[in-house]
């Protein structure tokens, strides 16, 4: 006799990814607006939700859900770099640049931290036209997450110095990165509560802004009832307690159906 327990359908704790897309449901609208804004040419656009509303899975699910040929996604999340100094950031998002279009390295020289600290300005007049060239006609959009982490008042007191350059110099060095170049775009993934969401807000004053929601009542009950199809069926009383204790929450609806 199989006495294989069935893994729990739900997931806590983590973004949802590629290896989960029966999970993730719902943000059509979001996507629209992303999709409608980068065929406008717009440069920059901010995202902003509460804790856990699913920011992150949000940005993990853009490649796949806005569908346009000229343009490719690159992540970046920001939540390991809060002790890094400018040049190792852009290093490091240079990696991930190449790592995320399988570009060829040898081919793309990148400059090291060290010179990038001392001229930033070599990421985008040495490394990003060699990227555009092996990209052609498409476009590179930047998805930023965990822009809160950089100013984290938890981080060690021996990292302020590095938070506070970082907070103060990655920005507008985005800004300009953006209004030098033609082909770069930039989706900013930013908690509602960051003390560093004004000033986002300011730096790129021209940038639509949406905020990521709570989800409507059909999107939840497909939430609650499409990842346990087959193993679990759920009342319609039962749905309709956990959307009013969830009040559409993601991540409270499904710590809700994981205890279940």
């Amino acid at each position: 006799m199989n006495s294989r327990v069935p893994r729990n359908p739900y997931i806590i704790g983590r973004p949802i990814d590629d290896n989960d897309p029966e999970l993730f449901w719902g943000r059509r609208s979001l996507f629209r607006f992303i999709k409608d804004n980068l065929r406008n040419k717009t440069k920059v656009i901010v995202l902003y939700g509460q804790r856990r509303i699913g920011k992150s899975s949000l940005l993990r699910y853009i490649p796949k859900s806005v569908d346009l040929e000229n343009f490719v996604f690159v992540p970046f999340d920001l939540e390991s770099y809060s002790h890094k100094s400018l040049g190792e950031v852009l290093e490091e998002l240079g990696t991930e640049i190449l790592d995320g279009l399988e570009l060829d390295s040898p081919e793309i020289p990148l400059p090291d931290p060290i010179a990038l600290d001392t001229d930033p300005s070599l990421f985008y007049k040495q490394f990003l036209p060699k990227v555009y060239q092996s990209l052609g006609k498409q476009n590179l959009a930047l998805l930023l997450d965990e822009f809160e982490t950089l100013n984290n008042p938890n981080n060690p007191p021996d990292n302020y110095q590095y938070n506070n350059t970082i907070s103060q110099h990655l920005f507008p060095y985005l800004k300009s990165l953006v209004e030098r170049q033609d082909n770069l775009y930039l989706i900013l993934c930013v908690e509602q509560e960051s003390k560093d969401l004004p000033n986002l807000l300011q730096i790129f004053k021209d940038a639509p802004i949406q905020e990521i929601g709570l989800l409507d009542q059909q999107t939840t009950q497909e939430l609650i009832t499409k990842p346990a199809a087959g193993l679990l069926s759920y009342e319609p009383a039962a749905i309709q307690a956990i959307y009013q204790l969830s009040a559409g929450h993601p991540y409270f609806t499904q710590v809700l159906c994981f205890a279940i």
